[in-house]
């Protein structure tokens, strides 16, 4: 009886070990908080010069954002969150095939996001630039912003996913993939409240 006891005690903790958060988990953590704050601040900057700003917003005559683009752009990325997740249990299974096919589709995904932002640049800076007005300076600073983290993003897939093809991920050695799927889920979180901000608000 106590060596059966012994043996669940011993699968018990051994299970506790393989959930326990890795050292460098909890470091993207730390990274993802600080980035959070940063774009606290420059969101709030934005809505502190809408407030002080006199008349419509966006003013000196800029037309409200259009929101087809944004939209398409949101639903990729949120959707793209879904493969990323699949990749993540995928390896918890030692499903390298899934993990491989979860993290090319997160990253096409994520590549097709941003393609869509560049061709909204495009078509924004015809109408204001970053040095028409501190609204324009915010616009361009926030989304430009966002959009290094996600080159950041597809930049940690293609390396997580060159070392799945590697055979140096597994159920037991999935670090990578920890780290690089709550990147990602910050990346795709902090769109949500850029679109609501950038996009939403002014139509309101």
């Amino acid at each position: 009886m106590s060596a059966v006891t012994s043996d669940g005690a011993v699968a018990a903790q051994a299970a506790r070990g393989a959930e326990q958060r890795p050292n460098a988990w909890w470091g993207m953590l730390l990274v993802v908080f600080t980035e959070a704050t940063l774009f606290a601040l420059l969101l709030l900057s934005y809505f502190y010069l809408r407030a002080k700003t006199p008349g419509p917003w966006p003013p000196d005559g800029i037309e409200d954002p259009l929101l087809l683009k944004p939209a398409l752009m949101t639903a990729l990325l949120v959707a793209s969150d879904i493969p990323m997740v699949i990749a993540d249990r995928r390896i918890r299974r030692d499903d390298r095939s899934g993990l491989v096919i979860g993290l090319a589709t997160t990253f096409l995904m994520g590549a097709g996001f941003l393609a869509l932002q560049l061709d909204e640049y495009r078509t924004d800076i015809k109408e204001f630039s970053p040095h028409t007005d501190a609204y324009g300076s915010l616009f361009y600073t926030v989304n430009g912003l966002h959009a290094l983290h996600v080159v950041a993003g597809l930049l940690l897939i293609a390396w997580t996913f060159s070392r799945a093809l590697e055979g140096q991920v597994t159920r037991r050695h999935k670090v990578t993939v920890q780290v690089t799927s709550l990147y990602w889920h910050f990346v795709h979180g902090a769109w949500l409240v850029i679109f609501a901000a950038l996009y939403l608000s002014p139509h309101l």
